[in-house]
């Protein structure tokens, strides 16, 4: 879930990741550096983040700015699960003022997709496959506005999110463009 606009990186230095087990085989270019994932304790680490996997060319074809590219704001690592990764923004003009349109999120998490399922707040109305990996898409009521999808991961899930805040800019509906989305950032999981 996305949970608030924080502060964004003011370091523009250039980032070219290279490579690990759990990504795909071409390096990736991400311009905003970000501070590393918490530090995991447990015995089966989140090893992919897509804070350093998931590159601007994607970012940018998702329709978000990779400027904006941050910490995901509900990270978390406890014994009960684990879930890194970041967040982007996008904003339209109207009459010379900005306006967010929406923010995205993409995380990586040791939770399954049993678990996205099980859980009763989720209100699953896709289960469809998503880049060739089994998926689930999602709402969850009390946030209204937002919409997730999850995909199975050698981790565990890799869940792209959406919030659309209400506003004087016209965009479709979350749950209308998650699908569209997931397929674009789950590029970066690479083939298992």
């Amino acid at each position: 879930m996305l949970v608030a606009c924080t502060e964004g990186s003011t370091d523009q230095g250039s980032n070219t990741v290279g490579p690990a087990t759990t990504s795909p085989s071409t390096t990736v270019s991400v311009q905003v550096s970000v501070p590393p994932a918490p530090v995991q304790t447990g015995t089966n680490p989140v090893r992919f983040d897509p804070c350093v996997r998931v590159g601007d060319d994607l970012v940018t074809r998702a329709g978000f700015d990779p400027a904006t590219r941050e910490r995901y704001t509900a990270e978390s690592v406890s014994g009960i699960f684990t879930e890194i990764g970041c967040q982007f923004w996008r904003e339209t003009l109207v009459d010379g003022e900005k306006y967010p349109t929406g923010g995205t999120s993409v995380t990586s998490s040791d939770l399954t997709l049993d678990d996205i399922r099980k859980n009763p707040s989720h209100s699953i109305f896709n289960s469809d496959t998503i880049g060739g990996r089994e998926a689930v898409l999602y709402r969850t009521p009390q946030v209204d506005g937002g919409c997730w999808a999850s995909i199975k991961a050698s981790d565990g899930i890799f869940t792209v999110g959406l919030i659309v805040p209400p506003g004087p800019v016209m965009v479709p509906p979350p749950c209308e463009q998650i699908r569209h989305l997931a397929e674009i950032f789950s590029e970066s999981l690479g083939t298992n």
